[in-house]
């Protein structure tokens, strides 16, 4: 078939079966700049009661954007909104009157501390899902979990929507937890207070994507990134813990020239990579990478030349932040770490992981979500990916806290399974899982191993065993595996009210 197109051409439409329109005019795209208010960029967003608005937490506990995101809801009259927020700190506590206004009435997003003290105790309409850093990324890019409005911070961003963490005022790293929303959410609002000359020269978030940026004041207090989870501890007991979980890398033969390592960010993780960082000294050896998030601890080791590579996902420091601005290191977004749907991620070459708990149990089950009384007050974050990633997991924690004990029959909520835990160093000794009958071996005769049986008949002695929980027939959320599986569920307690 042929038609006459406005170019004035005669031509033929239809082409190897498929029919196309003709030509029917040009016109040129001139560009227009995207920055506006918070407000506004809500209302062009489309903004409206229902919606899922997702975030990140990289300022951590000096994070404005969210409270300022839901006070503008507020302000416009739009309710029972879904909040999927990457993490959440004390200075979130607003969300609580979000909450009992009705702005937000669903959260799939990790919850810490006092908002999840209160959800605990007045479960939402709907249950919380709580994911993993890379459980997350996956259940955006399925589309399991459906972001509406993306509401991306950045310390710095140009009017055409390049936007990044690493330098302004409120710089707090790359944002490296966004990129799968700003590629799959409907509408990507980028929230700045540094509005800088195209092109920006650091672009986490690229143009192509951001409908909208906003500037505001401010985006947060960068110099609350270091929180107290982030603080090395100078606990004795704690300190002995991470020097006992170094011997146990020594001995498992993992601390060798091309190593690949990795801690979390409590106290007893940050002091065993000061520790691990004195036994490359002193073995005279060098490790190739360290992965996940970056802290001047790792920053030292690097600068002494004791290991080659950093591939940072995260920053927790104001010193890292300044590090990384002379383009040190090598950044790896959330999805290049730990999307269990990719072909490949940093974790997987992971030979060790040190991570926390809240409470383990004797099938080596770790909940780092509740505390003992039930109450919902921490997130999975990366716990469940470098688990499972590395070739030895080792948990820390001491087998019990004042009148808790934290080695149990049963954890209360599991939010790593024990089939992906290696070793428990406790301060009354290291547990390895009886599955992992070549580390046994391996470190028969180097190190005191002792029953996870044994260290909780300790804590139950010391404590006179865990509180009884009895708990209602009302949901108040669920752990996720990350291939997007139930792997348990938190009940709201009887009495916690």
């Amino acid at each position: 078939m042929k038609e006459k197109n406005t170019a004035g051409r005669i031509v033929e439409t239809t082409i190897s079966g498929i029919t196309y329109k003709p030509f029917s005019g040009a016109k040129k795209h001139s560009y227009k700049s995207k920055v506006t208010t918070l407000i506004d960029g809500l209302k062009k967003c489309g903004l409206r009661d229902g919606m899922c608005l997702s975030f990140h937490h990289q300022l951590r506990n000096g994070d404005f954007v969210i409270n300022q995101t839901f006070e503008a809801a507020r302000e416009l009259g739009v309710k029972n909104l879904m909040m999927a927020q990457t993490a959440m700190f004390p200075v979130h506590e607003p969300v609580i009157d979000f909450i009992k206004e009705g702005t937000i009435n669903r959260i799939e997003g990790s919850i810490n501390g006092i908002v999840g003290d209160y959800i605990s105790r007045n479960p939402l309409p709907y249950p919380v899902v709580l994911r993993s850093h890379g459980g997350r990324w996956a259940a955006i890019r399925t589309g399991e979990l459906k972001v509406d409005i993306a509401v991306i911070a950045a310390s710095a961003s140009d009017e055409r929507g390049n936007a990044t963490g690493v330098i302004g005022k409120s710089a707090f790293g790359p944002i490296s937890y966004s990129q799968e929303d700003s590629m799959k959410a409907d509408k990507v609002l980028v929230v700045t207070d540094n509005v800088v000359e195209y092109p920006n020269k650091f672009q986490e978030i690229r143009e192509r994507y951001v409908d909208y940026v906003a500037q505001v004041d401010k985006i947060g207090d960068a110099k609350n990134i270091m929180s107290g989870t982030t603080k090395i501890t100078d606990d004795p007991m704690k300190l002995q813990i991470a020097y006992d979980c170094v011997d146990l890398m020594d001995a498992a033969g993992l601390i060798k020239n091309g190593m690949v390592f990795q801690s979390g960010a409590g106290g007893i993780s940050l002091a065993a990579m000061k520790y691990l960082g004195e036994r490359l000294e002193e073995k005279d050896i060098i490790a190739s990478t360290a992965t996940g998030g970056l802290t001047q601890l790792i920053v030292d080791i690097y600068k002494a030349g004791r290991v080659k590579n950093i591939y940072y996902s995260q920053v927790f420091d104001e010193y890292s932040v300044r590090f990384i601005q002379n383009d040190i290191g090598i950044p790896a977004d959330i999805g290049h770490y730990a999307d269990p749907t990719s072909k490949g991620r940093t974790i997987d070459g992971l030979d060790i992981v040190v991570l926390g708990a809240t409470e383990v149990d004797t099938s080596f089950n770790v909940n780092v979500n509740t505390h003992s009384d039930g109450r919902m007050l921490h997130g999975i974050g990366g716990h469940q990916d470098t688990a499972a990633g590395s070739s030895l997991c080792i948990i820390t924690c001491p087998v019990y806290r004042k009148t808790n004990p934290i080695v149990l029959e049963s954890v209360t909520t599991i939010s790593t399974p024990g089939d992906v835990i290696d070793a428990i160093v406790t301060d009354q000794g290291i547990a390895l899982n009886p599955k992992r009958t070549d580390l046994i071996e391996k470190v028969k005769g180097n190190i005191d191993i002792v029953s996870i049986k044994d260290l909780k008949e300790i804590a139950y002695k010391q404590t006179g065993g865990p509180q009884k929980l009895e708990f209602e027939d009302k949901l108040v959320g669920c752990t996720k595996w990350f291939d997007g599986t139930i792997l348990d569920n938190i009940w709201k307690v009887k009495g916690l009210d």
